[in-house]
């Protein structure tokens, strides 16, 4: 039977002409190339080498190789998903059923490029915490068939290697179990509530078609963040008392910092490079002006950060956990950046993708360095940094996510007029 499948992997974000090989085997006559959906290039023979363009806006994509016969008929396709979270350590839900067909339980299952095991493993039902046994099996709690319901588990390796899987049955699903799902980020208008998933239906689209909702997620939130190294003496202005818990998310909420400054990752066919992270903090450890002042350390030179590109690594982060999320931006008026993306770029792709980017000056936000970003707030002063703060508050707050059963781009999908009402999609 053909085969086919794809050689170079794009595992960073990506744009502009790229090589691409692929290997084939069996009766294969030609290779189509399908970018989002339209023509992006033929291969009619081996090495199964070309080049294909990505544009010069960042954005996220479907890379579909399809294996034509003579006659044109596909009899195989690879695909593969741009600009998106991939994974280099995955786990797998397997549920196990009652006799009625009922999932009663379930067994992880993982791996990881490095062959390690992780060093922490967490499954919530529904945002609940549940009790994995040493065999990875854990058993849900009672649930009802009426509304959808939501298995997560959450590993963690070494370093800031990570894995996550979410599961949905119930509700509309029935007894249907969907592993391809897409977190769908929305903002709930002034004094609105969320619908149940039900009245919901024909909410979403994409492509014209009508989405099912799966189910509804409050959960923690996550605030990445990327500081400019040359703001700490504007900060050491602010913390004049080494107050912890100044400017404090929620309790479940986690803060995260994206290094400005890339290593280069050697064995890769494609050069990449990685912005090393902090772990994740959480209210327990202080609050977000202890983070940036003191509670972090720094890492980096000013003249060797990469402000932009760290932004744009910190969103793809963002999506990849499915939380309510958002990119903070810490800058000084005298902001260095040697990065390969310009901001603009940069601010286009988070709103592709659906990432909140909130800028902060430590200085005048007419700055040129600042101005650069669009809207920044001016965080220079204790009050001012407080203003800003329960802007960021509100966005994370006002935040909710909706599960959609099937994979589609973030930028593909669409509110109906009956949802415009209530709610809005995250930018």
């Amino acid at each position: 039977m053909p085969q086919i499948a794809f050689l170079t992997l794009f595992l960073g974000l990506t744009l502009g002409p790229q090589p691409i090989e692929l290997t084939v085997t069996g009766p294969v006559a030609a290779v189509e190339l399908l970018l989002d959906g339209a023509p992006a290039g033929r291969l009619t023979g081996p090495p199964w080498k070309g080049q294909i363009d990505f544009g010069t806006s960042l954005a996220p994509h479907q890379l579909v190789a399809r294996a034509l016969d003579g006659e044109g008929t596909e009899i195989s396709r690879a695909e593969q998903w741009l600009n998106l979270p991939r994974q280099p350590a995955e786990v797998d839900i397997l549920l196990e059923n009652d006799a009625k067909g009922r999932p009663v339980a379930a067994r992880l299952t993982w791996q990881s490029l490095t062959g390690e095991k992780p060093s922490a493993v967490g499954v919530t039902f529904d945002d609940r915490p549940l009790v994995l046994d040493t065999g990875g099996h854990v058993k849900l709690p009672a649930w009802s068939p009426e509304t959808g319901h939501v298995l997560t588990a959450e590993l963690r390796f070494s370093g800031a290697l990570t894995a996550r899987r979410d599961v949905v049955f119930g509700g509309l699903l029935g007894e249907v179990i969907s592993s391809e799902l897409t977190a769908v980020p929305v903002r709930l208008r002034p004094d609105k509530e969320l619908p149940s998933p039900e009245r919901m239906q024909g909410w979403f689209r994409a492509a014209g078609r009508p989405l099912m909702v799966a189910a509804v997620d409050e959960g923690p939130a996550e605030l990445l963040v990327v500081r400019d190294t040359a703001t700490q003496s504007a900060l050491d202005r602010l913390i004049t008392e080494y107050r912890r818990d100044n400017l404090k998310l929620g309790k479940d909420d986690a803060v995260r910092f994206i290094w400005p400054e890339a290593r280069a990752v050697a064995g890769t066919e494609i050069p990449a490079e990685l912005f090393d992270t902090s772990r994740d903090f959480t209210a327990h450890d202080g609050g977000l002006l202890w983070f940036l002042g003191r509670g972090v350390p720094r890492v980096g030179t000013p003249s060797r950060q990469r402000l932009a590109d760290a932004v744009a690594v910190a969103g793809l982060q963002a999506l990849y956990a499915n939380h309510r999320r958002a990119v903070l931006l810490v800058l000084s008026e005298q902001a260095s950046d040697k990065s390969r993306s310009d901001p603009a770029l940069v601010r286009r792709y988070l709103e592709s993708i659906r990432v909140p980017l909130i800028v902060w000056s430590m200085g005048d936000p007419a700055a040129p360095g600042v101005a650069a970003w669009g809207e920044a707030e001016d965080a220079s002063s204790l009050s001012k940094m407080w203003k800003a703060f329960s802007h960021l508050e509100e966005e994370l707050a006002t935040q909710r996510i909706v599960w959609i059963d099937g994979r589609y781009l973030p930028q593909a999908i669409e509110l109906s007029g009956d949802a415009a009402s209530v709610l809005e999609l995250v930018r």
